[in-house]
C-alpha cells in the first residue's frame, strides 16, 4: 500500500487538500444526451433500478451549457467532456450536431458506445462532425459471452461487423478522429482479455481495458475485483466534475443514475453557480465528515470504495 503523509491521515485533511485543487469553473465530465438504453448489461444498476422519466436532452438546453463551458478558463476548457451518461448516446437524433457544435467551440468530446449502434452511416456521420473520440463498449469474446455480459438485445454480428468497418478506417487514416475498443474487466471475461486485445489490435483497433466498478450497489461486487480508494480519503467526485442529465438536472457523480443529489438545475442556473453554490457545499461538507444524513446513496457507495486504514 503506498505511503502517504501525515496531512493525509484524515478525511479533512484529504478534503483540504482536495479543495486547493478544485478549480471555481467546474469540469463538465458527463453530458446526458439521453439516458434511453435497449441493453441490459449485468454491471450496470440501469435495468430495473433506474426511476427517473427517460428522455433526449434538447439542442437548445444542449447549447446552453456547451456555450459557458466554451467560455471557461483554457485548462478546464480542455478537460474532456464525456457525450454520455446513463444512456445510448447514439439514439439520439440530433447526436451528429451535438458532437459538431461542441467541437466547432473547440471543446474535447469523448463518446462512449455500443459496438452494435455504431453502424457505418453513424460512424461517417461523427467523422464529419469535427475532431472526437469514439470508444467502442464491446465486452465479450464470442456471442454467448456478449449476451452474458450486454443482455439479450447484445448483437454480436452486428457489433462485429461494425467493428470491422471501424477497423478498416482506422487503418485507412483517421485526420481527425480517434477510435478505440473498451472492454472492462470483470470476472466473466478476465481469463480472455489478453486474447480479446490482440485480436483486436490485430485489426487495428487500440484496446483500453477498463477496471471494474460496482457503482454504487453492494449485490454487483461479486462481478469483478474491487478497487479501494486509499486510507481516508473521501469520494474526490465532488471536486473534480459535475454531470448534466438530459434535462438539465446537475448531479455531483457519473454514478448517480436516478439523480437523487441534484445539485441544481442549468435551466435556471449557470454551471459555475451550481458548482460554487450552497447546495455544492453542503454536500462536500457530508464527504468530509463522514455524516452522509439522509443521503443514503453516498453513504451506501463509499461503504464500498472507502478505507479507514
Amino acid at each position: 500500500m503506498a505511503s502517504f503523509p501525515s496531512s493525509l491521515k484524515s478525511r479533512a485533511g484529504w478534503a483540504k487538500l482536495l479543495e486547493l485543487k478544485r478549480s471555481s469553473e467546474p469540469h463538465v465530465h458527463q453530458i446526458e444526451p439521453t439516458n434511453s438504453c435497449p441493453y441490459s448489461c449485468v454491471m450496470c444498476p440501469r435495468p430495473g433500478r433506474m426511476e427517473r422519466e427517460v428522455g433526449f436532452m434538447e439542442m437548445g438546453l444542449y447549447r446552453k451549457v456547451i456555450d459557458e463551458i466554451s467560455g471557461f478558463s483554457e485548462p478546464v476548457r480542455k478537460k474532456e467532456i464525456e457525450l454520455f451518461h446513463f444512456g445510448e448516446s447514439l439514439l439520439h437524433p440530433e447526436i451528429a450536431r451535438m458532437a459538431s457544435y461542441a467541437s466547432g467551440k473547440a471543446l474535447n468530446i469523448t463518446l462512449s458506445v455500443n459496438a452494435p449502434e455504431l453502424t457505418p452511416p453513424i460512424l461517417r456521420a461523427l467523422m464529419e462532425s469535427g475532431p472526437c473520440r469514439i470508444i467502442i463498449s464491446f465486452d465479450g469474446y464470442d456471442e454467448e459471452s456478449y449476451r452474458e455480459i450486454r443482455g439479450r438485445n447484445a448483437d454480436y454480428l452486428k457489433a462485429s461487423e461494425n467493428l470491422e468497418y471501424a477497423a478498416a478506417l482506422v487503418k485507412k487514416g483517421l485526420p481527425h478522429t480517434r477510435v478505440s475498443l473498451r472492454i472492462i474487466r470483470l470476472n466473466r471475461n478476465s481469463p480472455r482479455i489478453d486474447e480479446f486485445r490482440k485480436r483486436y489490435e490485430a485489426m487495428g483497433l487500440p484496446v483500453e481495458v477498463r477496471e471494474f466498478f460496482p457503482w454504487t450497489e453492494k449485490e454487483l461486487v461479486s462481478l469483478g475485483a474491487v478497487q479501494k480508494y486509499p486510507p481516508f480519503m473521501p469520494c474526490p467526485f465532488p471536486w473534480q466534475y459535475l454531470v448534466v442529465q438530459w434535462d438539465g438536472t446537475v448531479v455531483p457523480c457519473c454514478r448517480d443514475y436516478n439523480g437523487v443529489n441534484p445539485m441544481g438545475n442549468v435551466r435556471a442556473s449557470t454551471l459555475k453557480e451550481i458548482w460554487n453554490g450552497p447546495v455544492y457545499a453542503a454536500f462536500r461538507d457530508q464527504h468530509i465528515t463522514g455524516d452522509y444524513g439522509r443521503n443514503s446513496f453516498c453513504k451506501g457507495c463509499m461503504e464500498i470504495f472507502y478505507t479507514e486504514g
